[in-house]
């Protein structure tokens, strides 16, 4: 009897081990918030604001005065992977003129995966969170990956690439916002 108890006991112990490290490890949710509109050419860019990768809240306001590209992508796109290069090396060139990417992950929440996915194109500017794809849904990205939004530094939508970037598409619209 008392083995049974002790044996009880211990197997409540270990289940509220097991609840108690899940609640800890959980992250909090991933606050999205759009302030308005759809992408449209010629129009002012949807504001949006959402996390980055590493838990800092960002805003796309917060860059006006600054060209900025938008790029959206997810870690099972083999376009994406491919195309990801071409921009971290625009990003390297164009810094000094205050270019900004914002890599928008498209629909995911695996800080691992994503984490794994920018080391293996060698990705350094910022990745942002849209679980539920609002952002994605502002600027008309709903199918196929990746798609970029180039963005002058007025905050207008200069140009909206749909399909990955050959390295001559992406220098000619990057100059159109520099």
């Amino acid at each position: 009897m008392r083995f049974k108890i002790l044996g009880a006991l211990l197997l409540a112990g270990v289940l509220i081990v097991l609840v108690g490290t899940q609640l800890l490890n959980q992250r909090a949710p991933i606050n999205v918030t759009l302030y308005g509109g759809h992408a449209i050419v010629g129009q002012s860019a949807p504001d949006f604001a959402t996390q980055t990768l590493d838990g800092s809240r960002v805003r796309l306001s917060q860059y006006r005065g600054k060209p900025v590209l938008l790029n959206f992508w997810a870690t099972w796109c083999a376009p994406c992977q491919d195309e990801m290069p071409l921009i971290q090396r625009a990003s390297d060139v164009y810094k000094a003129q205050g270019l900004q990417v914002l890599a928008v992950n498209y629909q995911q929440t695996s800080t691992s995966s994503m984490r794994a996915f920018l080391r293996k194109v060698d990705a350094r500017f910022p990745a942002v969170y849209d679980p539920a794809g609002q952002i994605a849904g502002a600027y008309g990205v709903n199918v196929g990956l990746p798609v970029s939004i180039f963005i002058d530094r007025s905050g207008k939508v200069s140009f909206i690439q749909l399909g990955q970037m050959s390295d001559a598409i992406l220098q000619q619209h990057l100059h159109a916002i520099l």
